[in-house]
Order: C-alpha cells, then structure tokens, then sequence
C-alpha cells in the first residue's frame, strides 16, 4: 500500500472467474472460507488484528482509525457492538468503514475519520499463489481498498527492505487528481529499496488494470503466483502484470525473495498522496470477501513440464495428479457450456500441429452435463477459444468447441458410446475423434479456429455443481511432443526466466540430446529465507560445456538489453553465450565466484527483436569442478 509512481500499464478486462496459469500442480496449503453464523468474529487462528490511528498503524498519512471486533475494540471512535469486521452467516468476510463524528488533523487540515479494520494472516507465506475473491466498495473520496502481503520487520529490518506485493488496491481519488474518481481502475505493485540498504524512497513497480464495469458490482477474482524472482498478478483469470528481477532498473532491490510474508485484508480511507472522503463519500463504504486462499506448488503431483489449473474460479479448489500411470482429475463449477467455463484442467503446452489423448475410466458425478475429456485451448482465460471431446457421467459424447474468444461454444454431439478420446489439430482445423478401444478412432466433427502456433493441451473434468466435484480418472494419456515453452506460454521479456522452465519437448526439441530424455537436472534449494542471498525455488545443476537449453520467450520491444543471471559457485563458474533463435546473440561471458552464495551476475548487452523468439543458453566451459555454475534464473532487464 505504497506510494505509487511508475506504472506498467493499463489493461481493459472483459472476462469474469477464472485463474491464470500455472505451471505444475498447486494444493490448498491454507484458506478461509468465511463460514459462520451471522455477525461472528473472523477465526482468531487464521487472522489477528491491528488497532489504532491509521497514521501510526499504516503510515500514508492514513485518517481512519483500525478497529477489533473484539470486547475491546480500541480507542475512540472505535465502538463496542459496532464492529468493521464480520461474518454475515452466507460465507462471506465484510469489512465496513463507519463514519464517525471526530477529524483528525493531517498536513494541516482537518480530515474525517472512519472506523475501519486492518486484518493479517496468523501464518506467513513464502511463495505460491495468494488469491481472493473480493466486491470491492462503491468508489468514493478517500475509499482504499486492499488485498497484500508484507514481510515481516525482524532483526532490525524495516520497510521498504522486508518486500511488499500489492495483490489488489484501489485509490480513490487518483493520484495526483484530488478532484478524479475512476471507479474502474484497480492496482498491483511490487515494492523494496532503490538501491542497497536504503530507507530513502523505494521501487514501485505497478500495474493498473481497468475493469468493462464497476468491480464493486460483483465479486471478482485477484491473485499473485509468487515464484522466485518473480510475481504474475491476475484478474479474473487473466494475466495482468509480471513484475520481476527483471523488470527493475538500475541499483533496485527485488526484496520479496527475503522471508515468507504475512497476508493482510484492509480498508483505508484516505492517504496523503491522493485525498481523504468528504461529504459525498459513503458513510459506509462495504468491502465484501468470499474466500482466501493460499496454493503451494506440488512438485510431486504432476510430470514435469505439466501443471494444473483451476480455470473459471469455481467455488470448490480442483487438483490434478498422476499416479502408476493413472490421472486424477477433480473439477468443481459450472462449465463448459456458456461464455464462461469453470473446470480443472492438466494440461502441457503444444506447438503447432499435434494432438491430445486420453482414456476416461471413470467419473464420480451423477450430474447429467458433467463431463471428462481432452482438450485443445488458447490459454487459460476462462472464455478463451477451444476444442474439447469428453464424455457425461449420462454416456453422452460430444466433439465442443468455442471459435472465438467469449462466443457460446458449438457442439458436435456422438451417436454411440465412447470412453476414448481425441483432439488433432491440423493448422486452423481442430477434430474431435472417439473410440471404443483406443486403436480404431471416429472423427466426430471439425471446426476452423484461428489460434496462435502455440497452445495446452490436456484433461478437463467439471461437475456443473458447484457443490460437489467431478472426480475422474484417466489413462493412456498422449500428448504429441513439441518445442512448446514449459507451461506452453512464453516467457515475458524484459523480465525473468525460471532456469528450470526450459522448453519441454524433450531431446532435440528443447535442449541438447546429450542430456537425456529427462533434460537437464533439475534440483530443489533449501528454502533459507531472512538473508539477502536467499533464492528459494528449483535450479539447473551439473552442466557441461557444449550443451545448449532453450526458452521461447516474447521480447515487448526492439532494443538492447542487459542480461543477468542468479548463480552460484564455489570457484570459477565457466562461461557461457545467448543464441537468438539459433544463432550468437552474444560473446561467451564468465559466472564469477559466488563463494557458495546464490548471487545475481551481470552478463553482456544484448540486441533483440520484438516478437516470439527462442533465446538459448549456451555452455561454453565448464568451472573450476568441470561443471557451470548452478542457475536458479536468469533476467533480461531494459537499459
């Protein structure tokens, strides 16, 4: 809830539920659900509260004052029986700032104060993906909502340097415009130190993010997948902003690597650097909270280069898992049938021409229009175009699709009885295809869909109940190798590149042959967090010279650009040299002594093109033990 001035950019959103994706399989780690009678407390076990004058609890020259729902609710204007925090008894969290007759003088003037609450998680997190769904209030003077995490100020260390993720925050009025409401702009950031062991200012990364209608018409979905190095932020499931290692400039410090960091749900009303309610704001502004949710990465859940997703938001979490050669795929929401899908979804990525397959043995839903099957999808947006051929617990198989983004999918519906399924695209055109046995098949139908070269493709299962998942099973699952980026979406740039998200098709696709079918090893850090060399996340270990490993990756602009990579070694670390879509982009340079330490080490300058391109990794030589240094990232970052 920092100050904000530098701002990535402005998104118009269109679609409603939904996650973004993600790249291996998540497991409900903690939430709260928010059930409970009518005018209870929030669970004392998952939430503590914060009291007192919003200027000391919050800085920002705040004017509210945060209150406990508690017999002691805190000082004046706070009041016993009149709380800002409660359960309404239908699964919901509200937060509510109450007007009260008392100001309070800031910068001079007198400012109305609200009673208000300020909420932070009992446990602290380090990475996964925090989610919330949120109403959020009707925009007024001074009315700051916000959904985030902070790290936590121990052993002498103070804000900026314990790291800050905004996940969702609105201001009202807009900054710099004391006199401008736009009630339909929302906020995400990433903030630390300028520079090394700086208190004097700090970096403000921020997207902005511009909804079709007021999000406090309706509940909406916000979440940061928190990876090392890097955070993605979305909205309704769409992808937002990245902010990362390589989105900074100059001496910046990415600090939300440190330690794990506290979940925090507030209202504020009014701040310093954008103006305070007045008369016309709402004596009670009304924030509404469905559920948060924290998701860790389930490493074992899924093969690698797979993840899981739980595509529309539905209300019940989904998971995806593989075991002796049989998927587990459970699937809550209403979908797939209207311009809003709600489904779990495994899948892998796929370029070009190729094909997905599976065997579905069983489902646990009686629900008629509950489906399992196989799917082709343009990304993960929950209205994004598709082909899909499944079958209901009732036998029914039909061949789906949806031709553009937001339409009512079209079907092809299956006369007889099939548990095989099969989606093949050729170019534009997608065919479904069923069988009995799995060796003779029978096209379904086919459609022309304009998709981009890249796409997933994987298992769907949903229950069209939100009451109950869809569980089903599958096997023989296929899908046709490719050079697709790891989660079939490439890479961001300027930003970072997780080293061990390298392109996954396997020998000769994506790396050198000399690897293996398994690729390069893959190994987990130790999660030490509290230190400023604290990586966390999975590296790429025991490279030899000679080998090569690509990553597709979307490069925003034509220029150059400084590359840095986060290694490690004890001793010289070897070189290495960038390809551009197999040629030299670059010199080898050398990976420096680290002394065992997990250390960013600044590379050559690069030129690059706008545009999708494949940026390999090159082993020149090896280091002082005939290996390369360990690579947990590397980043491309703007001049």
């Amino acid at each position: 809830m920092a100050k904000g001035v530098a701002v990535f950019g402005i998104l118009t959103l269109a679609l409603h539920g939904g996650l973004g994706m993600a790249q291996t399989g998540w497991t409900l780690a903690w939430g709260d659900e928010f059930d409970g009678p009518t005018g209870a407390v929030p669970d004392a076990a998952k939430w503590r509260f914060e009291v007192g004058p919003g200027e000391k609890v919050g800085g920002n020259q705040e004017a509210e004052t945060y209150c406990s729902p508690a017999d002691d609710p805190g000082p004046a204007p706070c009041k016993a029986g009149q709380p800002n925090a409660y359960l309404d008894g239908k699964g919901h969290l509200v937060l509510v700032a109450v007007r009260s007759d008392q100001t309070v003088t800031l910068a001079g003037k007198d400012e109305p104060v609200y009673t208000s609450a300020r909420m932070i998680s009992v446990p602290a997190f380090r990475y996964g993906r925090i989610e919330a769904s949120l109403r959020l209030p009707e925009a007024g003077k001074g009315v700051w909502p916000a959904f985030w995490a902070l790290g936590q100020e121990t052993g002498g260390v103070h804000w900026p340097a314990v790291g800050e993720i905004d996940v969702m925050e609105q201001w009202n009025p807009v900054a710099g415009a004391p006199d401008k409401i736009d009630p339909l702009v929302v906020r995400a950031s990433t903030h630390g130190p300028k520079e090394p062991g700086s208190n004097v200012g700090y970096v403000d990364q921020v997207g902005e993010f511009r909804f079709p209608g007021p999000p406090s018409g309706g509940l909406h979905q916000f979440a940061a997948e928190w990876d090392p190095g890097q955070v993605r932020f979305y909205i309704d499931g769409k992808l937002c902003s990245t902010q990362s290692v390589g989105t900074l400039n100059g001496k910046e410090v990415w600090e939300q690597d440190r330690q794990p960091f506290n979940l925090l749900l507030n209202l504020a009303m009014g701040g310093g650097f954008f103006g305070y309610p007045d008369a016309s704001t709402s004596p009670t502004p009304t924030m509404v909270v469905d559920y948060v949710r924290v998701y860790q990465r389930d490493e074992a859940a899924l093969p690698r280069s797979w993840g899981s997703d739980d595509v529309g938001g539905p209300a019940l979490a989904g998971s995806a898992r593989i075991d002796k050669g049989v998927w587990t795929v459970a699937g809550s929401g209403f979908g797939i049938a209207g311009r809003f899908d709600q489904f779990q979804y495994a899948y892998r990525g796929l370029s070009g021409d190729g094909e997905v397959t599976a065997h579905v043995i069983d489902q646990t839903s009686k629900v008629a229009q509950a489906k399992a099957g196989v799917m082709l999808r343009d990304g993960h947006g929950a209205a994004a175009k598709f082909a899909m051929a499944f079958v209901s617990p009732d036998g029914s198989v039909h061949f789906r699709f949806r031709n553009a983004e937001g339409d009512v999918p079209s079907e092809v519906p299956y006369k007889g009885a099939a548990t095989w399924m099969k989606v093949g695209r050729s170019g534009n055109v997608f065919t479904g295809y069923v069988s009995v046995d799995g060796k003779s098949w029978t096209a379904v139908g086919n459609t022309k869909i304009a998709m981009p070269r890249d796409l997933t493709a994987g298992l769907i299962a949903t229950a069209r109940d939100n009451k109950a998942p869809n569980i089903a099973r599958f096997d023989y699952v296929d899908v046709t190798k490719s050079d697709a980026a790891y989660d079939g979406l490439a890479a961001e740039l300027p930003g970072a590149v997780q080293a061990e998200e390298f392109d996954g098709g396997g020998m000769g696709y994506s790396y050198s042959a000399e690897f293996g079918e398994a690729g390069p090893t893959v190994e987990r850090m130790p999660d030490v967090s509290g230190t400023e060399t604290s990586a966390g996340g999975e590296y790429l270990t025991g490279l030899k010279a000679g080998r090569y490993i690509n990553y597709a990756v979307r490069v925003a602009a034509e220029g150059d650009y400084r590359f840095v990579v986060r290694e490690r070694s004890k001793g010289a670390g070897g070189s290495l040299h960038l390809n551009l879509d197999q040629k030299p982009t670059s010199k080898p340079f050398a990976l420096p002594d680290t002394h065992g330490a997990w250390l960013m080490a600044e590379g050559p300058i690069v030129h690059l093109p706008a545009g999708e391109h494949t940026i390999a990794l090159v082993t020149d030589t090896g280091g002082g033990n005939g290996d390369l240094a360990d690579i947990d990232l590397f980043a491309v970052r703007a001049r």
